[in-house]
Formats: structure tokens, sequence, C-alpha cells
């Protein structure tokens, strides 16, 4: 598609490049999606990019890009979270602020609006409520630095918690359930904590740890939830991954790796499949969502990726059960049953990757203009 591309205003003399391909597909999957119930759009996929410092949204079914638009300023583009209902994106830069892309909010033939909310953290790993109403976002394990938490809504930071000295990762479980890890725990005491801890946010942001504690012994990088939140994952930076079962955070099982640190992890719509990304290789699981329990599949060689902390760097579309992985220098698409590539998605270096997670189908939003 080199040549077909135009320019598209983003606001504040700000632009981005829409390909009039992609736009005019696009455009013809939403006019089958709208007012046709029965008819399910393929999902949008973003995917931000920390080679060019641009989020890229993607029709997941054909991997075409369908827009490119301007980062924030910051020392990475790191990872991504989408609505629901696709209207509305956010994605972090390490630079203490969160850009919100409201899709919904752009009129045809203008642009994409885009604004920051200032955050009291450095601003890296993320991820929304199961309500959306929240948004919780990281400080990459930097000291001193609180956990930050986002009314979506208003587009503010609401609260901050310091629960530790560090936050490394923060996700949330299905009923609401936040899991947050750390390096150094409440003091710089040795042996050092290294642990998972289990939390509630309340409506008005203020955080309540549940009382329960996991570690594998080893840095914690990230964590997952299984659907249905009674089973999940511990990933760490010594090739380790400890299931647990939840309330409780009891440790259930544990794997090591054969790629070196582990990076993030994604679960099929059941729970019953697992995948995970770390530096060097994708790695497939069975995974009991009840009790924890799993068992080693196959294993795919991918080329390096870093060790963010908390970054999402693997996504699964749960309406076709397809796998997005950062394979270096392209977003790949692999078949979950056998990890063999089918597609990629054009990206300079991948970073963060995501999906609305859409339960009931829900119409594509107009992200882009249509081209004439």
């Amino acid at each position: 598609m080199d040549g077909l591309y135009r320019v598209c205003k983003v606001g504040q003399g700000r632009y981005f490049q829409c390909s009039r391909s992609a736009l005019s597909v696009f455009a013809a999957i939403l006019s089958l999606s709208i007012g046709v119930e029965a008819v399910h759009a393929a999902a949008l996929g973003m995917v931000t990019d920390n080679e060019s410092n641009e989020l890229r949204l993607f029709n997941a079914e054909s991997g075409t890009i369908i827009a490119s638009l301007p980062g924030s300023g910051g020392r990475i583009s790191g990872d991504c979270a989408l609505s629901k209902d696709e209207s509305t994106g956010f994605t972090s830069s390490a630079g203490r602020n969160i850009s919100v892309f409201n899709f919904s909010n752009s009129a045809p033939g203008s642009a994409v609006d885009t604004t920051r909310i200032e955050i009291s953290n450095a601003g890296v790993d993320m991820s929304l409520s199961p309500d959306g109403r929240l948004l919780v976002s990281t400080g990459a394990g930097h000291v001193y630095e609180p956990l930050s938490i986002i009314d979506t809504a208003r587009q503010i930071e609401v609260a901050t918690s310091t629960l530790f000295l560090d936050h490394t990762s923060a996700e949330f479980c299905d009923d609401g359930t936040l899991l947050v890890t750390t390096s150094y725990g409440k003091t710089f005491a040795k042996p050092f904590d290294n642990a998972m801890y289990d939390a509630r946010v309340g409506a008005d942001g203020e955080l309540q740890l549940g009382g329960n504690r996991l570690s594998s012994g080893a840095q914690p990088n990230n964590g997952s939830c299984a659907p249905g939140s009674k089973a999940g994952v511990l990933l760490d930076r010594e090739a380790g991954l400890t299931s647990f079962t939840l309330p409780g955070l009891k440790k259930a099982d544990f794997a090591a790796l054969q790629g070196g640190t582990a990076v993030s992890a994604v679960f099929n719509r059941s729970g019953d499949r697992l995948y995970v990304r770390t530096m060097r290789t994708i790695e497939a699981f069975t995974f009991n969502p009840l009790d924890g329990t799993m068992k080693a599949d196959w294993v795919r060689p991918l080329s390096y990726s870093a060790e963010y902390f908390g970054i999402d760097q693997i996504a699964m579309d749960l309406d076709s059960g397809k796998l997005f992985v950062d394979g270096g220098r392209m977003l790949l698409i692999l078949a979950p049953e056998s990890g063999e590539q089918t597609g990629s998605v054009h990206t300079g270096d991948a970073t963060g990757v995501c999906f609305a997670q859409r339960q009931p189908h829900t119409p594509i939003r107009e992200v882009v203009l249509n081209a004439p």
C-alpha cells in the first residue's frame, strides 16, 4: 500500500497518516456491522510502536493497518488499553502521562481527538478495570512512585496509592481483583520481597490490600488472571511461571520456561489455554482455570523482546482466537493450536498490544476518516 496515504489532522497541529485502501476496507466492514446485530465486525486492535513512537490501529482479521497516530513524548512507547466499546484508547510512554484517543468524539472529515492525563508516576504498565471506569498505571519498578488511578470518563487522576516502595505491574482480574507485583515490598531489607499481592479498588480509587502474598523467589515481571478469576499466573525474571488460585493467592503449579524472562501472558476465552511471551520464545500451555494446574505444549523461538515491567507484548483477539505477539520487527499473527505464523501487522518495534474484551459483541466505532 506504499504511496496510498493521506494526511489526517489530529488537532493542535498534529497529523497522522491514514491509508486510503485500509480506510475503504474499514468503512466497508463498519457499514456491515452498524445496525446489523447478527453480523460481527472484525475486532479493532492497537499496538504501540517504540521505533516510530506511534500508535497503530489494525484490523484483527486481516492485519491491515487502519491508521497510525503520533504518540506522546516519553522514553518508550509502552502499554495500551482499549475500552470495551472500542471508543477510547489509552497508551503509556514513561513520560508521566497517559495519552487518550477519543475515537468516538472525532467528527468525520476532521480529527482524532487526543488528550493527555498527567499522572504521579512514570506511566508504563496499565490495566483497565472490568467495568472500564478506572485505569491503573504503574511506574515500571521505580521506587517512591505510587500507583496512579485514573477515572476514564473524566480523564483525570483521581487517586494515588503507595502500597509498596515500588510497583512493577498491576493487572485486573474480571471480578475486580487487582494483582500488584513488587520487588522491594515495604522495605529495602534483604532478601527483597519479590512478590505478588491482591488488592481491591473502590469507586473513588482508594486501594486496599487483600492480605494475601505469593512469591516465586525471583523478581516478578508481570501477572495475568484467567477468565473467571479463579486462577492466574505470576511471571518472573528468572524464567519462572508460577500459577495460583483465587481467592487467597495460593500457589498451584510451577513451570520453568525456555526463553528467559517471562515478559507477559494471555489466556484464551475459556481460560484452558495459556500463552507466554518470554524474551526469546512464545510458549503454550494447557491450563485449568479452576485449580491452576498447567502442562507445557509447544514452544516457538522468536526474536528478542525486552523485559519491560508489566507491558503486555502478547494479546489474543477473543473473537477469532488468533494470537498477536511482538516478533521483533513486526507484530506476528500466530495460530493458537500450533504457533504457526499466519500473518503479520507492520510495526517497527512492537511493545504493547491490546484488544477490547468485547462480550457481547459491539460494532466498531468510526475511528478514521472515510477516504473520498
